[in-house]
């Protein structure tokens, strides 16, 4: 069978043709010209039908969060790329209206039966909406200084609960003033949130370290601290087992090099479930519990939920592509280490543990009843219904308003560089690239930033060289590539990422490293930063001063992308290393990242110039304590 040519490989041969037509112009037009236009009108034909075929489609959604409405009537979406809110008839199964709103709409609760609250990541924002025959418009906006993720609703007290990212906190709002009434220390990255039932305390999930933490909601003490054990990352969407009793999905860093058989082995990460005593409860009582089972991982667990009656437990594995339905009374918690793999019971006794293959990549979900839940499938754009007993999909509603039919006319044309995007993007979240579906691209590189975990990859080209995770954010603009910076081909680099790291089972061709490519050029930093003086307070003008003078940190870190270009020796470097120089990493969006320095001992800016890469020993000056405070704030805006 002869495989059809790609539209990138095409590309390729029709430039090439390109380039031989061009060299013959300035001769004799010759019979072999003659059959170069020939094979080059053969070449083009063919390119523009199969592009023509590609340009017809449908516009990126990508529903990250979905909520029922109080009376079950309607559903609505939070759709990240689209900027937009869904309302999804549930009675009609469709589409009923849609609302733009701005940039990255990442969750969203109904407060009552009209009224939905929406926020926006990247706008740093809250939206308030309201529903009116049919059809939404939002009445309030909310502007906040950092940026929003999660949302809680105590109706009996009116606090809304949001959870925030740079700088990391956790408040309340009162929803009759839309006030600040409450503000909750929290660990870094705190991303979920659960209202206990009784709406007297609430939990909370953060990151590095991985950690449950739970608030009384009105004074706001921390009624407990329980760390997940075994270098946990990656918190899904918790939800309770009991009342005193919760669970959360998890990732797994197990801390042993990233080669196919030890991928296999479950010894590069696990995909976990772990519960928890709450609100009063300690760590060392956690219980873990594996999902992976050999030649079957389940990559990013994004949420897991328990239905009304407790007898239903399920569990969304955005990376695999599935919902897992387990019967949450007949589990056997490990009261030990988990080991390596699922336990044997779930596999081995009938209706324990069942699978619903989803494709794309479902991340989100809410019951409607005992016995039926609906999904938020990102990638295929749509809500999916399943049943909980039969264990099938048995209704898909998309929430696409344009079709994929190019002779319609709410047909969307996009570029081919736009489609790329689009299969980049696929690949990067997609679990199944990897040796047995165990991770993916995002298990190292949340949402394309990092997880600040430290693996140990073939990238610096020896293993027991441990490295942390670099973020992706502004990645296109930081040539070379890789801590050492050996790298000076992004796609390349990408494409040796795909081979060496996942060690997936599937063929890796440079099609996928260029759509790759194009998905990471998307990836941009989120920060604050302004280069022009007058846009910046004074204390950030005299750190940015610092920084280009005295400190000498321009020397690698140039604006505007804050990198250089070239490697230096400024840090001592593993002994097992085959490289001695780093590359300094673009610190553009630096006031997202908690972990720093190739290494990842570094847990603040301070430790950074006071322990680790003291100015002293990298440009010969040393800061006073009140210069250090100035160039941190400066650093704390990038």
């Amino acid at each position: 069978m002869t495989n059809n040519p790609t539209p990138e490989t095409m590309l390729m041969n029709l430039s090439r043709i390109t380039k031989v037509l061009t060299a013959h112009l300035n001769t004799k037009l010759t019979s072999k010209l003659y059959g170069l236009i020939f094979l080059s009108s053969i070449f083009s034909a063919t390119l523009l039908t199969n592009l023509d075929n590609l340009a017809y489609c449908n516009e990126r959604i990508r529903p990250r969060a979905i909520a029922l409405s109080p009376d079950k009537h309607w559903a609505a979406t939070a759709n990240r790329i689209a900027g937009t809110v869904s309302l999804v008839s549930i009675k009609d199964q469709s589409l009923t209206s849609e609302i733009h709103l701005g940039k990255e709409p990442i969750n969203l609760v109904w407060l009552n039966q009209t009224t939905i609250v929406v926020s926006l990541h990247q706008d740093k924002s809250l939206s308030i909406l309201n529903l009116k025959n049919n059809e939404l418009r939002q009445t309030q906006r909310i502007k906040l200084t950092a940026y929003p993720y999660a949302l809680a609703w105590a109706k009996g007290s009116n606090r809304l609960l949001v959870s925030l990212h740079h700088p990391d906190q956790i408040v309340a709002f009162d929803t009759e003033s839309w006030k600040i009434v409450r503000r909750y220390p929290s660990g870094a990255y705190p991303r979920f949130l659960l209202l206990s039932p009784d709406e007297k305390w609430f939990a909370a999930t953060s990151e590095l370290p991985a950690a449950i933490r739970c608030y009384d909601l009105q004074n706001g003490k921390i009624l407990s601290k329980q760390p997940l054990h075994h270098n946990a990352f990656n918190l899904g969407q918790p939800s309770f087992l009991t009342k005193e009793r919760l669970v959360v999905p998890a990732t797994i860093n197990r801390d042993f090099p990233l080669t196919a058989s030890n991928i296999s082995r479950g010894w590069v990460v696990n995909n976990r479930l772990a519960t928890f005593n709450v609100p009063h409860g300690k760590s060392q009582n956690q219980q873990q519990m594996n999902l992976d089972i050999p030649g079957h991982g389940v990559a990013d667990l994004t949420v897991v939920g328990g239905n009304s009656s407790q007898d239903k437990l399920v569990v969304l594995s955005s990376g695999a592509q599935e919902a897992i339905i387990l019967k949450p009374q007949e589990i056997s918690w490990p009261t030990s280490h988990p080991g390596d793999f699922a336990p044997n019971h779930l596999t081995e006794k009938p209706g324990i543990l069942k699978r619903i293959k989803l494709g794309g990549r479902p991340i989100d979900l809410v019951f409607l009843d005992d016995d039926r839940a609906i999904i938020a499938n990102e990638f295929d754009d749509s809500l999916q219904i399943i049943d909980l007993n039969d264990a099938k999909l048995i209704a898909t509603i998309s929430l696409q308003t344009r079709v994929s039919d190019k002779n319609s006319t709410t047909a969307k044309a996009v570029s081919r560089h736009e489609f790329l995007i689009m299969q980049g993007e696929r690949i990067f979240f997609d679990g199944k690239r990897s040796r047995d579906g165990w991770l993916s691209c995002h298990t190292c590189h949340f949402d394309g930033h990092t997880s600040g975990q430290v693996f140990d990859t073939l990238n610096d080209a020896t293993y027991e060289t441990k490295k942390l995770t670099l973020s992706l954010h502004n990645v296109s603009e930081t040539e070379p590539w890789t801590w050492h910076g050996w790298q000076p081909d992004l796609t390349e680099a990408l494409a040796k990422s795909l081979h060496d790291t996942m060690h997936g089972r599937k063929p890796i061709t440079r099609d996928h490293a260029l759509a790759l490519t194009a998905y990471a050029e998307t990836l941009q930093p989120l920060s604050p930063f302004e280069q022009a003086p007058e846009k910046q307070s004074n204390i950030v003008n005299q750190g940015y001063n610092l920084f280009r003078g005295k400190a000498g940190c321009s020397h690698c870190h140039q604006p505007p992308n804050f990198t250089a270009g070239q490697r230096f020796g400024v840090s001592r470097v593993e002994s097992a290393s085959l490289y001695h120089e780093l590359n300094p990493p673009g610190l553009l969006g630096l006031s997202t990242r908690r972990r720093f320095l190739h290494h990842g001992r570094a847990k603040s800016l301070k430790q950074v110039l006071k322990l680790y890469h003291r100015p002293e020993d990298t440009s010969g000056v040393s800061l006073t304590e009140q210069e250090l405070e100035i160039l941190i704030q400066f650093l704390s805006v990038l």
